[in-house]
């Protein structure tokens, strides 16, 4: 299986990202037997990039969903035969590996497959030798079939007839034999010069004999190769078939799939055609694995650990395919459902960060510098400098613990970071909507709710009319009952509340006159605790 990934929600805030990154950090020292990946599904925030950037923390990438990839599932580091080998290497290859096909890879290219079936229908034609004139074969490749020795002529001769046992006697013989036909017999001093001079290409020589010299020089003199092999002329005739190479028996017209192909689409294919695997390759058409029936079988799913969210609306694409592992959050219990008991840490704290550094303390890990720093920033945004009153003793403790170890002030370091937010940016009107953006269902009412924190709301506000016009736009597409935006001031310590729709909603709910479009909210700082609470109550009424 792939690594678990850690990932906070849509739309991504300073904590969603933040929390992922140590809390991926924090399990991959606790359990080191896997693989913990930090992701985001949105785009960074200024704040987030600042703080990574400041202390040279690497940004986590951005994943569009969690649906079960083909990368997901496939056997890599999938053996592999060349085109040129011959399919008795090819049967060899299967048995070591216990593998039913094999890719066919020539100059860093998948150009086929080889599988057992192939081999099998080599086998049921041993009844009538196969001969060459379908699939010619080089000397080389009934060499190394028969485990043979070149005694005369160029192991690079294509042979192109017949396939024929000598186990007549010499005249009889002769009748069947036509010119490069290649003849399989034991120590048959008659037949062997006579074969020569009927026209064979080759002559096998069973039983680890060699023909007289007369019979070598006549062959030499005749541009036939002679060859010998310790098997018997019945062994021998048997591994003839086995001697073509793969690439004349290869299927070209396999299935090929990419690794980020999602499994559902394989799959469909895959139990439908005649094919029981197929080829994973590259972007640049290398061989990347394989994948088998068995592997669908096995209905493995990717697993993920959800930060800051437990809601199936607010996640990734998929999850609720995925096989989640853990949730760690400080909302409220959403809908996300689960196979098994997983463990589900959820505080009453201001921020996820919070419980992520408690988590470092319970298991007894110090967390690095930049770790410390993450968590911090998370906390201070999320909490907008310990002001907000989601912000509790346990956030107050943790920050300070935290800026110790950062080596910072807490307050100085947060109004840093803020005012980070918006230096040299050019305001985007859907960026101030969309960024931080949170969709709340109550009955049949679905609410959006952003929030753009700031330490002047009056420059956001001279571009009121225009953020408005974002609002309302998104609110017809996503048909939204009630699109809100906080703009929180963290210096004045108020909200600036602008709402397009059902407008009613959010008056009665915040005790507030929209008729102007917005209001200010005095100590208004927290969007779970003081808005959507609220809201989604007045929804439901």
């Amino acid at each position: 299986m792939g690594p678990v990934l850690v990932f906070g929600h849509k739309n991504p805030d300073n904590d969603s990202i933040c929390s992922a990154v140590a809390y991926a950090h924090l399990k991959n020292l606790t359990e080191p037997g896997d693989v913990f990946l930090p992701a985001r599904l949105g785009p960074v925030p200024a704040e987030t990039r600042w703080v990574f950037e400041r202390f040279g923390v690497d940004l986590p990438e951005e994943v569009s969903h969690v649906f079960t990839r083909v990368r997901d599932v496939m056997t890599e580091g999938a053996v592999s035969i060349g085109p040129d080998a011959t399919m008795l290497d090819a049967g060899r290859l299967m048995r070591e590996h216990a593998v039913r096909a094999l890719p066919v890879v020539e100059d860093g290219g998948v150009r086929g497959l080889i599988n057992v079936t192939t081999l099998a229908e080599l086998y049921i034609e041993e009844t009538d030798v196969r001969g060459f004139e379908a699939h010619p074969v080089t000397v080389a490749h009934l060499v190394s079939a028969l485990s043979a020795t070149v005694l005369v002529g160029d192991p690079g001769q294509v042979l192109s007839g017949g396939v024929l046992i000598g186990a007549m006697e010499p005249e009889s013989m002769r009748a069947y034999i036509k010119p490069g036909d290649t003849l399989i017999l034991g120590d048959r001093r008659r037949t062997q010069p006579l074969a020569l001079e009927a026209g064979v290409a080759c002559l096998v020589v069973t039983g680890g004999s060699t023909p007289d010299q007369e019979v070598l020089t006549l062959a030499a003199e005749r541009g036939a190769a002679v060859i010998s092999t310790r098997h018997d002329t019945y062994a021998a005739a048997r591994l003839v078939n086995l001697s073509h190479p793969v690439g004349g028996l290869m299927d070209s017209g396999m299935l090929i799939t990419g690794p980020d192909m999602l499994l559902s689409e394989l799959a469909e294919d895959l139990v439908e055609s005649s094919h029981r695997e197929a080829v994973v390759v590259g972007a640049d058409g290398s061989l990347a694995g394989m994948v088998t029936r068995t592997n669908l079988a096995r209905n493995l799913r990717r697993r993920v650990i959800l930060v800051d969210h437990n809601e199936l609306a607010q996640s990734a694409p998929g999850v609720a395919e995925a096989s989640v592992l853990e949730i760690i959050d400080h909302h409220r219990v959403g809908d996300v459902q689960t196979a098994a008991p997983i463990m589900f840490l959820n505080m009453p704290v201001g921020s996820t960060a919070t419980i992520v550094a408690e988590r470092y303390r319970e298991l007894g890990v110090e967390p690095p510098a930049a770790m410390a720093a993450l968590l911090l920033s998370a906390l201070l945004t999320d909490t907008v400098l310990l002001k907000s009153p989601t912000a509790t003793a346990t956030d107050r403790e943790v920050a300070a613990r935290l800026a110790v170890r950062v080596g910072v002030d807490a307050v100085e370091f947060g109004m840093e970071m803020f005012r980070a937010r918006s230096h040299g940016r050019v305001f985007s009107a859907e960026e101030a909507v969309r960024t931080d953006l949170k969709e709340y269902r109550s009955g049949d009412a679905v609410i959006a709710i952003g929030q753009l924190e700031t330490v002047d709301v009056t420059e956001v506000l001279e571009h009121r009319d225009e953020i408005i016009s974002v609002m309302q736009t998104l609110r017809e597409a996503r048909g939204y009952d009630l699109a809100m935006l906080m703009v929180t001031d963290v210096v004045r310590e108020g909200s600036e509340i602008l709402a397009v729709g059902r407008t009613r909603l959010a008056e009665r709910a915040l005790g507030i006159d929209l008729s102007s479009g917005s209001a200010w909210m005095d100590g208004v700082l927290s969007r779970k605790k003081q808005v959507a609470a609220g809201m989604l109550d007045a929804a439901g009424g």
